[in-house]
């Protein structure tokens, strides 16, 4: 199987985009990157402290910088952080630059596998504490709501359900891309 365009990864935090995105990178054997990761390399600090110390906008700033640098070593596998794509050039980055998968996965799913996440800067209250569920559950339909629009701008949908483990998914993406995207894997 060879990759012929960078596949890049969206969805909500939670959803596997590192997990699925390592697996498929393994499956074809191309490079992985994880921007968050690339991110932290980088600034030398975690992802929460810049959050803490300089504000998501500087955040957003550095994602879509690090994202062009990174798009520069192509074909590769490419998993974005949840809320990449709130920024319009981030977009147009990702549609230039490759085939863009959205994760979705349900939402009590997501719920699920947020809880007692401590990693996640956007999960905390005004007093920077980590958010009880019923918290957790309203922030969660409330970031989902705003960001689906932006998730649905991808080139592939990749439904998944409940039940889905990280190779079940790996294969499914491989398939409705080899089906839906054969211009990027073949």
């Amino acid at each position: 199987m060879e990759l012929k365009q960078t596949i890049v990864l969206t969805g909500f935090m939670g959803s596997g985009k590192t997990a699925v995105g390592r697996m498929l990178a393994a499956c074809i054997d191309k490079p992985f990157r994880d921007l968050d990761k690339v991110i932290e390399d980088g600034e030398r600090r975690t992802i929460s402290d810049i959050f803490k110390t300089e504000g998501e906008a500087l955040f957003r700033t550095l994602e879509r910088q690090y994202l062009e640098q990174v798009l520069k070593f192509q074909p590769l596998v490419l998993a974005l952080g949840g809320g990449a794509l709130q920024q319009q050039a981030v977009i147009r980055l990702v549609q230039q630059n490759g085939i863009m998968v959205y994760l979705n996965v349900p939402q009590e799913v997501l719920v699920q596998r947020l809880i007692g996440d401590k990693n996640r800067p956007l999960l905390r209250n005004a007093e920077g504490k980590f958010l009880d569920e019923p918290e957790l559950r309203k922030r969660v339909c409330s970031m989902l709501n705003e960001r689906e629009p932006l998730y649905r701008q991808a080139d592939v949908t990749l439904n998944i359900e409940y039940h889905w483990t990280v190779r079940k998914t790996t294969n499914e993406l491989i398939k409705i891309l080899s089906t839906h995207a054969p211009a990027a894997i073949s």
